[in-house]
């Protein structure tokens, strides 16, 4: 419980706002440790374009699966994640009003539902999406202030917790984008925030280099079996198919396995001309840790669900008892690879990612396969093939149920892969594994800013969850 005074001045400023929650919240010790401070602010709207904090009307949204006719879409949860590629779409013809709903280059994201405060930096391989209306967009005046910086001050405690103090309602929390107008802006040196201002834009070039390079991995996977033209739909409801059953599979006799979709994928797979391993055979182990009742403390080992990790800059706020039986077996180590266990067919199931040294000892739900290779340069490769279009295809063959599908572990460490020859497998490993390094450095870059900040301002030092 938390207690604390209001008068009616904090009344008459804080728009009238009579809940608890606002006025005894970490954003008003923000406020008044930033007067106190002596520093110079701005009000946001002040540094920023004419009208340039503002969220697109609503509209109906009409999904479509070919990109040749949609529009790349951009929800809340997607602007968090570190790998775009998934990315559904919404109608060219039916999608009205582009120029308020299309994002663009420099501009500062805020999400304004569920969980307030996720902010994201536009960058170059963000340009030209269609945003939500579910995010507030924020569009920096240059000749005002540097754009990193000001997305540099926004993401900083303090100003997070000033944020969030805006939000209202119970249930499901929300923001307006007029009630984040009137936030106060530190400002520094103008050398000091083109100095921030550079480190965020290195971050945001390193991200999208890495895109690139996992992209151009995936494709080159593509390339080498001949997985050129597929289908785009994810439909099996009404495809008709013939196959012989595939005894490398215990008795697998449902129809996802053979057929549409994933048929695709396997047919390639028989016609490929280099060689076909399974994948223990050439080194890789796959493990999923026992499912296990979790003991949550206020500190020990960072626990992340199986959607945490995916996101640029995994957080948590979740901490498991340094009591918890066996909790090695949920650690998860650098160069790792991670495949989500459960899950819609069409969401993050199989999808891989690569543990970087942010989550390097770091426990994840059990929900989640690991798969390792003692060459971190094979794990590199791997991550490359179930993440292209050809890979996850051959994945999702091992999953079974419909409501919520899973992988059973030891049915799918069976899976055989393509395997090239070296040359060719360790270039498309070496790019994968470069690419995460780069992803590593844009978080360091972004945390150093944090900490540039927290020294010029002379405030409380940041109180970020990162791991």
């Amino acid at each position: 419980m938390r207690i604390d005074t209001a008068t009616a001045f904090d009344l008459q400023v804080g728009d009238l706002r009579m809940d608890a929650s606002y006025h005894a919240s970490p954003g008003l010790h923000a406020s008044r440790l930033l007067k106190l401070s002596g520093v110079l602010t701005n009000r946001l709207d002040r540094v920023c374009q004419p009208g340039g904090i503002f969220i697109p009307g609503r509209f109906r949204r009409i999904y479509v699966d070919d990109p040749e006719h949609g529009y790349r879409w951009l929800s809340p949860s997607d602007m968090q994640k570190a790998d775009l590629s998934g990315l559904g779409y919404v109608s060219r013809k039916y999608t009205s009003d582009l120029d308020a709903l299309r994002l663009h280059k420099g501009w500062i994201l805020l999400s304004r539902s569920g969980t307030i405060g996720n902010l994201v930096y536009v960058r170059a391989d963000m340009d030209g999406l269609i945003g939500s209306d579910d995010i507030i967009r924020i569009v920096p005046d240059p000749g005002q202030i540097p754009p990193g910086y000001l997305f540099a001050v926004l993401s900083s405690s303090l100003l997070v917790s000033l944020i969030q103090q805006k939000t209202y309602g119970a249930v499901i929390p929300h923001i307006e984008a007029h009630h984040v107008v009137d936030l106060p802006i530190p400002r520094l040196e103008p050398a000091q925030e083109a100095h921030v201002h550079q480190l965020i834009e290195q971050a945001a070039e390193l991200r999208v280099q890495a895109n690139q390079a996992i992209q151009q991995a995936r494709e080159m996977v593509e390339q080498e079996v001949g997985f050129s033209t597929y289908s785009k739909k994810f439909d099996h409801a009404y495809t008709v198919d013939s196959a012989r059953l595939d005894f490398h599979s215990p008795y697998r006799l449902d129809s996802f396995y053979y057929s549409g979709y994933c048929a695709e994928a396997l047919r390639t797979l028989q016609q490929y001309s280099g060689k076909i391993a399974q994948a223990t055979a050439v080194g890789f182990s796959f493990y999923n840790p026992p499912l296990f009742k979790r003991m949550f403390a206020q500190d020990g080992h960072p626990y992340m669900s199986g959607v945490d990790f995916y996101n640029l800059r995994p957080t948590t706020n979740r901490y498991l008892s340094t009591k918890q039986p066996n909790v090695d077996l949920y650690l998860v180590r650098r160069g790792t690879i991670l495949m989500q266990n459960a899950g819609q067919r069409y969401g993050l199931i199989t999808t891989p990612m690569m543990v970087t040294k942010y989550l390097d000892g770091v426990a994840v739900t059990s929900d989640v396969i690991r798969v390792n290779h003692p060459d971190l340069i094979e794990n590199g490769y791997i991550c490359a093939l179930f993440g292209s279009g050809f890979g996850r295809r051959l994945a999702l063959r091992y999953s079974y149920g419909t409501s919520i599908p899973r992988l059973d572990v030891p049915e799918f460490s069976k899976i055989r892969i393509p395997w090239p020859a070296s040359n060719l497998r360790r270039l498309i490993g070496q790019m994968v594994v470069e690419a995460y390094e780069k992803l590593e450095r844009a978080n360091e870059l972004e945390d150093q800013t944090q900490e540039l900040l927290s020294v010029s301002l002379q405030l409380s030092a940041p109180n970020r969850t990162m791991v």
